[in-house]
């Protein structure tokens, strides 16, 4: 059964996205290390990642979840605030659920 992520869902996914963003924006004005470039592109993956989940099976829209999750998460395996690589994990978070959902064209470029 392919059930569709309700709108609340995707909006709520969506908002937190944002939201994380804007808030590392505030934070980069203050922090040399946070590569913001790094964090938009993850963004902006995911935000399509959200776009598309309408199609995705319910593990698939979990993983997307996850994915965001991970992201708007600044103390994870990688600090994210620290260093200059610190969202290369989340990248690959990203860049695993969209091979996972069948959309490699998403994935974020790792520098």
């Amino acid at each position: 059964m392919n059930e569709s992520m309700p709108a609340h869902g995707v909006r709520d996914l969506r908002q937190k996205v944002i939201r994380h963003v804007e808030e590392l924006a505030s934070e980069a004005l203050d922090n040399d290390e946070l590569d913001l470039g790094m964090a938009a592109r993850i963004a902006d993956a995911l935000l399509s990642l959200i776009s598309a989940s309408a199609d995705f099976s319910p593990d698939d829209k979990d993983a997307v979840r996850g994915a965001v999750d991970y992201f708007v998460l600044n103390r994870d395996e990688q600090p994210d605030l620290d260093t200059s690589s610190g969202f290369v994990d989340d990248a690959r978070i990203v860049n695993e659920t969209c091979d996972r959902v069948g959309l490699p064209e998403l994935k974020v470029r790792i520098s």
